[in-house]
């Protein structure tokens, strides 16, 4: 599993058994490319969304022990299962010949197959569910599914007309990335029995916290490089997406900026000219206040969760995001991260370095 836990050894140990779980579903001897499935499980992603599956049920009936009953794991594994399914999917969608630093499925055995994968992987994801959870979860995972479906397909369409609309993008972002985050948390705390009003707060906070994480990731795009983000900078760009820093510097320098934002593909000079005059305007700034923004929604909602909880909940918020933080290294990257009561902007490893994370 990855290390990204490794300051939080409660919830490395809970994760790992869900990697258990996730490796026993896929080593499937019917499916074909159980070996290279699971070698994408295993090749160092977060576990994010099965980690907020735990933190939710952890404000259940059962929240001393953890809410460790035998079906959370399986939950949190049915999500993960869903999460690499849309990964795969993606990867075919936007022509990604990378994964997490590794050559992506639709690379080695093409496309056809990769989909299937993908299909294979939302069936076990549907299976698991079906087992372990009650049909209200699994009614809300085939809608959050849809969403997920509708908003890439909304974003397809969308390519290379660099629309400016900001609604559009939040609606976009929305359904492909919060939506998850707010269904691991809403998921799990409903499993465990936690208090409706409870339930209704962690699935606002899932969502501002997943609105935060793509608007971050987006700023990724136009800051780090292409070793830090296992992926190209300005991959965005190539693929004809207008994020939000592009959408800020377009109302700021429209002259500079649309002349060079063609209907086609664009070659590596034009991206990094885009790249530079986007880093000239306020508009990654401003995309930064933005998630800001969001985060400062989730620590409200945070707020109103039953104390112990919260704070545990708090401290874990804390070291997802600076956690994340790290992982992109020395890099500009700003955090918004809930500290002692407010919001700590931490800009690159220097200023983490500073801010030691407490271990719990």
């Amino acid at each position: 599993m990855t290390d990204f836990w490794n300051g939080s050894p409660a919830m490395g140990k809970k994760l790992a058994e869900v990697e258990s779980i996730l490796i026993s579903t896929i080593d499937d001897p019917a499916y074909p490319l159980a070996e290279e499935t699971k070698a994408l499980v295993l090749s160092g992603g977060k576990m994010l969304r099965p980690a907020f599956v735990l933190i939710g049920a952890g404000f259940g009936a059962g929240k001393r022990s953890g809410g460790r009953s035998k079906k959370i794991p399986h939950i949190a594994a049915a999500v993960e299962l869903l999460h690499t399914a849309t990964l795969i999917h993606d990867d075919i969608l936007d022509d990604a010949d990378f994964r997490r630093g590794t050559p992506a499925l639709h690379t080695k055995f093409g496309t056809v197959d990769a989909i299937l994968a993908g299909d294979w992987l939302f069936s076990s994801c549907f299976r698991l569910m079906a087992d372990y959870a009650d049909a209200k979860s699994a009614r809300i995972l085939s809608r959050f599914v849809g969403a997920i479906c509708s908003s890439e397909i909304r974003q397809d369409l969308g390519k290379f007309t660099f629309s400016t609309s900001k609604r559009e993008y939040l609606r976009t972002i929305a359904g492909k990335t919060a939506a998850l985050f707010s269904l691991s948390l809403h998921v799990g705390a409903s499993e465990a029995k936690a208090d409706v009003a409870v339930t209704q707060a962690l699935r606002r906070a899932g969502y501002d916290i997943g609105m935060a994480f793509q608007i971050i990731d987006d700023i990724l795009d136009y800051e780090s490089d292409d070793l830090t983000l296992k992926k190209p900078v300005g991959n965005d760009l190539k693929e004809g997406l207008c994020t939000l820093p592009l959408i800020f510097a377009l109302e700021e320098a429209p002259g500079g900026l649309k002349p060079l934002l063609g209907a086609g593909r664009m070659d590596d000079a034009r991206v990094a000219l885009i790249l530079d005059r986007v880093r000239e305007t306020k508009g990654l700034d401003r995309a930064r206040e933005v998630a800001r923004s969001f985060t400062a929604r989730a620590r409200k909602e945070i707020g109103t969760l039953p104390d112990y909880e919260a704070k545990a909940f708090e401290e874990m918020l804390r070291y997802f995001l600076v956690g994340l933080a790290l992982s992109m290294d020395a890099f500009a990257v700003s955090i918004s991260a809930v500290i002692g009561g407010s919001v700590l902007v931490l800009i690159g490893a220097k200023i983490l370095a500073e801010h030691p994370i407490k271990r719990f």
